[in-house]
């Protein structure tokens, strides 16, 4: 007995197949953005109909053997990779992951916008292979082969888009002028900048050292021998003040010499008198003190000595009751007020530096502690450890912010005058040459070697090679440069 299906159940059997086996031609005629050929293999490559963009892009392929059965035992490998100059290289391996029915999919992750170079390749366990190398580019959809089988895929898939970077003409393409559409500009950032001529100030920054005003020390050193007796500047760092007695001092010379000096006071030779009070003078003795003897009529056996400036006591060599001869010295005193920074300056940098020129003057620890002072000296030599120069600045210390032997930032501020100047992100240093890109308008870029001369922080002097005026690249150079392979247009990059 023959079992009877109802009409509605063959329809929908009916129309399932012709679904199924629809499905089944689309996938296996879907049309190839490119193919290549190998060792008893055929590759399609299936690329998405939108354009490929930076981040995770989708690449599938199709494996055919030589009688045009699906592949689903081979090993797909996905190489991309971008190349710029004076960068690492950017890009990736992948494996591409079976899908069924001899298709495979891999996944690119890409990561700037621009011309990537491909290398794909198939191969069976049993030794069937095939590979070919190409290229992908942002912005638009297909794939470029350099194996592929047939001129014709290959001219659909350079039909995708306008090659981005292209010569102009033959001329400038042998001097490596490339054509970019603005738009592309644009998208991968590219800014210009213009060569004009401005004044030009360089900074030299370099580490100080506080120190002492060499020139402004006083040294305490008596002329007679003696002892000393109630001493008053008793410690290292102690200030001073001018005309402030430091300690008194017992000398027989010089109580026999104040004697001598009353004998004669009130007699007729005035020329003794005159020769009296000299030696006392000579002898360190104030003009205070020696009116008091004066008044007083009698001499002293302790007279003071005092400070004959104001400052530090940067040395100290005697303690109480100590014995000491004459020119021997006693303390050294140092001012605070007026000082020295010795900065140390690279040699490369001395022709920047003059006498007199201004210098400011901070102290990383102590915010608004900013100083101005002024070159005074520059040392005829370097530094054989460091090969630097010691530059001698002076500066008023009158808020005595700044101590010896502190550490502080040097700024000097060179006025080079008026130079042709463009920013220093414009100029590509490529081994001893130096390289902008030129805008000639309507999108064309020339590469152009300059020679360049003082540099700044954010500007560079260009010396020869550019006119004021002319616009040049500021940034996306690099990238520029990648594209458009400037290493076959120059000899040297």
């Amino acid at each position: 007995m023959t079992a009877r299906i109802p009409n509605n159940w063959r329809a929908l059997a009916g129309a399932l197949a012709v679904a199924l086996y629809a499905s089944a031609c689309s996938r296996g005629t879907e049309a190839p953005a490119a193919s290549f050929e190998g060792d008893g293999l055929r590759v399609d490559v299936l690329m998405p109909a939108e354009p490929l963009e930076e981040g995770e892009n989708e690449i599938r392929l199709r494996v055919r053997d030589e009688r045009g059965a699906p592949v689903d035992d081979a090993r797909v490998s996905v190489q991309y990779r971008m190349d710029m100059a004076g960068m690492a290289p950017m890009g990736g391996r992948v494996t591409a992951e079976p899908m069924g029915d001899g298709e495979y999919r891999a996944d690119a992750n890409i990561e700037m916008a621009g011309t990537w170079q491909l290398e794909l390749r198939a191969e069976r366990p049993s030794g069937e292979a095939a590979s070919a190398k190409g290229s992908l580019r942002t912005g638009a959809a297909g794939v470029r082969l350099e194996a592929s089988s047939g001129a014709g895929e290959g001219a659909a898939a350079d039909e995708s888009s306008d090659e981005p970077l292209a010569p102009v003409t033959k001329s400038e393409a042998l001097s490596g002028a490339v054509r970019v559409d603005p738009q592309r500009l644009q998208k991968i950032g590219v800014r210009f900048a213009t060569a004009e001529r401005a004044p030009f100030t360089r900074s030299v920054r370099a580490l100080g050292r506080v120190t002492w005003d060499e020139t402004r020390l006083v040294d305490v050193a008596l002329k007679i021998r003696g002892f000393v007796r109630d001493l008053r500047a008793d410690a290292l760092g102690e200030r001073v003040t001018r005309g402030e007695p430091l300690f008194s001092v017992y000398s027989p010379d010089l109580y026999a010499a104040q004697s001598e000096f009353l004998q004669v006071l009130h007699g007729s030779n005035d020329a003794l008198r005159v020769a009296a009070r000299a030696r006392l003078r000579l002898w360190d003795i104030a003009e205070r003190d020696i009116a008091a003897l004066e008044q007083r009529g009698t001499p002293l056996e302790l007279l003071p000595i005092r400070a004959p400036a104001s400052g530090v006591l940067v040395e100290k060599n005697v303690v109480e009751g100590a014995a000491f001869e004459a020119g021997m010295r006693l303390f050294r005193i140092a001012p605070l007020e007026h000082i020295w920074v010795e900065a140390e300056v690279y040699g490369s940098d001395l022709p920047l530096i003059t006498v007199g020129q201004r210098a400011a003057i901070r102290v990383p620890y102590l915010p608004g502690s900013g100083l101005a002072g002024r070159v005074a000296y520059l040392l005829p030599s370097l530094a054989s450890e460091t090969r630097t120069a010691r530059v001698r600045i002076e500066l008023e210390n009158f808020d005595l912010a700044l101590r010896p032997e502190m550490f502080v930032d040097v700024e000097l501020q060179a006025d080079l005058g008026e130079r042709l100047l463009v920013p220093t992100s414009a100029v590509i240093f490529a081994g001893e040459r130096r390289v902008v890109f030129v805008d000639r308008g309507e999108g064309r870029l020339e590469p152009r070697t300059v020679t360049t001369g003082a540099a700044g922080e954010r500007r560079i002097e260009i010396l020869s090679g550019l006119e004021a005026g002319e616009r040049v690249v500021e940034s996306g150079n690099f990238l520029i440069a990648a594209e458009s392979r400037i290493q076959s247009a120059l000899e040297q990059w």
